[in-house]
């Protein structure tokens, strides 16, 4: 039978038994038999896409109790370093450290010779409090199309000629719609009104008196995704009616989503969507708010109602990349 640490192995990634504070103070004896250090393979780390060989990159860090003993940490990660396995200190970002859910994201900056075949890094924790985080750092000098493929994904620009998405598990876009609501199936459509290219479009009616709505949705993996590290999203949308754009958990016993609401224009509008522009949970149809759905997200999901039609295009999640929804 595989184990967490056979499977863990095969990942890049080894636990390991280290005193942090005793390394520092550059004491040679043992004294804590707990984990306090993990060491990834840089080739696990890194894909075609992120790796530079002649420049530096960021790698990321996706932590869970697997591989971190979270309850020991500092509830802001503020006992965590970075090093190459020399002890040499690496460049590093915390983007969220969940002492309760045990889950983290780290963002790590790596030269040119560190993104070597066989390289490896370590993350150690239980040492001095200080805080070692630093965004700037990271991402200094990055190129600005570099930093975007590191560090966000293209859902969709509708530019092909099939309505799947462009993720890694690539679902087809699909339409839904209460009992008394009807609405088209999704088409791409060329995008008029000054706007280039393609989008997809769907036609509806679904009186927003008699509390009917149609839908237009994609399923962002076969598996619920974690999307804690989510910066926003933007996407560019148009139509008639009123809009709900919602991130779902549709997993069967367990339904909810966290969603807001604007109004559809004639004119293209983009639309920029933090976590913190979600409604408050509450008791209304599943809304368990963003902090109740972000680990497990399985759906995107845009309601209308109140029109006639919605236009979508260019959506693209910040914060994220493809190997957080693989």
């Amino acid at each position: 039978m595989r184990t967490v640490t056979h499977i863990l192995a095969a990942a890049g990634i080894i636990p390991l038994l280290l005193g942090c504070s005793e390394r520092i103070a550059g004491s040679t004896t043992e004294t804590e038999n707990v984990l306090t250090a993990v060491v990834f393979s840089v080739d696990s780390l890194l894909s075609d896409q992120n790796r530079f060989r002649h420049e530096p990159t960021v790698a990321t860090l996706r932590l869970d109790s697997s591989t971190v003993n979270f309850k020991a940490t500092d509830s802001l990660g503020r006992d965590l370093i970075v090093e190459r396995m020399d002890s040499v200190p690496l460049p590093f970002s915390i983007v969220y450290w969940d002492r309760h859910a045990s889950l983290g994201r780290i963002h790590v900056r790596l030269d040119s010779l560190q993104q070597s075949a066989g390289s490896q890094i370590r993350l150690r924790w239980k040492c001095p409090l200080q805080v070692r985080s630093s965004p700037t750092t990271v991402w200094r000098a990055i190129p600005a199309l570099q930093a975007l493929a590191l560090n966000s994904i293209l859902v969709d620009d509708f530019e092909r000629t099939t309505t799947r998405s462009l993720l890694p598990d690539s679902a087809s876009w699909y339409n839904g719609a209460t009992d008394s609501a009807t609405v088209s199936v999704p088409k791409l459509d060329t995008a008029g009104l000054g706007r280039s290219g393609r989008a997809v479009h769907i036609t509806y009616k679904a009186p927003s008196a008699t509390y009917q709505y149609a839908l237009l949705g994609i399923a962002l993996g076969k598996n619920p995704v974690n999307l804690h590290s989510l910066d926003s999203m933007v996407v560019w949308v148009r139509g008639s009616g009123k809009l709900s754009i919602a991130f779902d958990r549709l997993t069967a016993g367990n339904k909810g989503k966290a969603w807001l609401h604007t109004t559809l224009t004639s004119g293209w509008t983009r639309v920029r969507i933090r976590p913190q522009d979600f409604d408050s949970a509450s008791t209304v149809a599943n809304n368990v708010g963003w902090e109740g759905v972000r680990h497990t997200i399985t759906n995107l999901s845009f309601l209308v109602a109140g029109g006639s039609e919605l236009w979508v295009d260019d959506i693209r999640f910040y914060g994220v990349n493809r190997n957080d929804l693989q």
